[in-house]
């Protein structure tokens, strides 16, 4: 019931990657990143499954019973357990639409948010689209409900897909083969090759260029930079409901001395998103999707990350923006409340620090 992907079949080999250090690595913080600085990933291959159906909530089932392909893990002992039972609950209450002859599934358990649809599932097209163009041509990509979210239609267009097959939250689709793309990395984990030649794609399509003259990257604004510089962006998410920064409103005056723009992502179409950022020098910004845009920064630009103080686990945008080329900066901060969860955690941003590392990031920019 399971082979690999015919004679086109998408096969990537292992690879070792090794990640270039921060710009401003303090010998005190090494272990905080210690353990990316090599990172070796398996080798990688698809596979094409036969008569099987996509229920909204991204599960792969036959039968009624959940398969493996369908997560990034496969779960074991009790999970187990409550993944076959939500595999029975939406494989009875989803509405089967329209059957599909071959499609192209891309995605997992995780696809439901803005990082892990750009830094997971696209990759994985650009390797389809890099091995077996014209299967990627010809196959229908299945997106479950729970990843349907505005970004989605715009991302896919740069690929010349047919049109995508987006589930309802009530529909299935049963195809008689489907494709399924596995991860290319460990989520928060990049091949480089890979993210280049999805960044250079992105820029293209949307027209990506760094404007001459434009508004906050003419030495007129006081910054001192050349007319004709890239923008420098800070990226708040003083709109988000967590993961803010509790005093940004202290650092807006220093961001404004060194030529920063505020920008809110949440207010722009994804589109903008892409040709704002990829016009970027500098971007600055708190762990968040927010600095999942770095991937369309050309080589050499910076990028500044406030982190949460000894924490060694959230290294997805240092691990980017070395894949990418790009200077990676950071500064510690700590959280309003201790006790806190580190991905739901306010932080109190040191201003004094602040304003010494990012006059460190925005020297020779």
């Amino acid at each position: 019931m399971s082979a690999a992907f015919g004679e086109s079949a998408l096969r990537l080999p292992g690879e070792r990657v090794l990640r270039t250090l921060p710009e401003n690595l303090d010998p005190a913080d090494e272990a905080l990143f210690a353990h990316e600085f090599v990172k070796d990933f398996a080798s990688v291959e698809a596979r094409s499954l036969s008569d099987l159906r996509v229920l909204p909530n991204g599960f792969l089932v036959r039968n009624f019973w959940p398969l493996a392909e369908s997560f990034v893990n496969a779960p074991s002992g009790l999970r187990r357990a409550k993944v076959a039972v939500r595999a029975l609950q939406y494989g009875l209450s989803a509405r089967p639409g329209p059957g599909l002859g071959r499609a192209l599934f891309a995605t997992d358990e995780f696809s439901n948010g803005f990082f892990h649809w750009i830094g997971d599932v696209l990759p994985r097209l650009e390797a389809l689209a890099a091995s077996a163009p014209g299967e990627l041509a010809e196959l229908t990509l299945v997106v479950p409900a729970m990843a349907d979210f505005p970004y989605v239609a715009p991302s896919l267009a740069p690929y010349g897909l047919s049109p995508p097959r987006i589930l309802g939250p009530d529909e299935s689709v049963r195809c008689a083969e489907l494709v399924v793309m596995p991860a290319v990395a460990p989520t928060g984990n990049y091949r480089p090759a890979l993210m280049r030649a999805l960044r250079e794609r992105f820029r293209n399509f949307f027209g990506a260029v760094r404007p001459v003259g434009s508004a906050g990257s003419s030495g007129a604004d006081g910054s001192g930079r050349p007319a004709g510089s890239g923008r420098r962006l800070f990226i708040s998410r003083a709109e988000a409901p967590w993961r803010r920064i509790a005093d940004e409103e202290e650092l807006l005056p220093i961001l404004e001395r060194h030529g920063f723009e505020r920008v809110v992502m949440e207010s722009l179409p994804f589109e903008e998103e892409v040709r704002l950022v990829a016009q970027a020098e500098v971007v600055v910004g708190n762990h968040g999707a927010g600095l999942t845009h770095l991937a369309w920064m050309a080589p050499g630009a910076k990028v500044l990350e406030l982190r949460r103080r000894g924490d060694a686990a959230n290294n997805c945008y240092f691990s980017l923006a070395s894949a990418l080329d790009i200077a990676y900066y950071y500064l510690q901060c700590d959280p309003v409340y201790p006790a806190a969860d580190t991905h739901v955690a306010d932080l109190v941003v040191d201003v004094a620090a602040f304003e010494r590392t990012l006059a460190l990031v925005c020297s020779g920019a």
